[in-house]
Parts: C-alpha cells; structure tokens; sequence
C-alpha cells in the first residue's frame, strides 16, 4: 500500500497526483494522510476508476524536470477527533 501526505483540504476534497494513483495501484492501494494520520484508504479498483473519470485539466510542475500531472480529487469529509479512519469504496459504480 503507497502512503501519500496531503497537506491541504479544500472544499471537502483531498487531492492527489495522478503518479501516485497509478502507484497505489500497483501497489495495492493508497492510503492518505492529513494532518499525520491516515483519513483515507482507497482499493486498486478504485483508484483505477478515478483515474478513468478524472477531468481536471494537466498541470506542469514547477520544478526540474517539469514533469505534467493531473490532481485526482478525493471526497472526504473531517469529523470529530475521536474518530476512526474511512474506506472509499466505489465498487457501485
């Protein structure tokens, strides 16, 4: 399982890089970590999804070797502190 660090939460979404999805996958899934814990796990099929229906546009980095990249948006909704983590599972679609 790939673990990635998502430092900000915007409009209810986590954002991650589409080469860490596709890494997820080979690897068995992604977990997703905000403010050092794991909030999200999300499965290989999953994964594969979002990256089929992802429509946000490329973006190039900003640093060598300006690499192009899509965010894959992820739905997540914080909760009380005490709380245990969420599974994303889109096996209905």
């Amino acid at each position: 399982m790939h673990k990635v660090k998502v430092n900000k939460y915007y409009h209810g979404m986590l954002s991650v890089r589409d080469y860490d999805c596709a890494k997820g996958m080979k690897l068995g899934g992604l977990q997703i970590a905000h403010k050092g814990k794991v909030v999200l796990e999300v499965s290989p099929a999953s994964l594969g999804l979002a990256l089929v229906n992802n429509k946000n546009k490329p973006t190039k980095s900003k640093f060598p070797p300006y690499k192009m990249y899509k965010l894959v948006d992820f739905r997540f909704t914080q909760k009380d502190e005490g709380t245990e983590q969420s599974e994303l599972d889109l096996g209905g679609l």
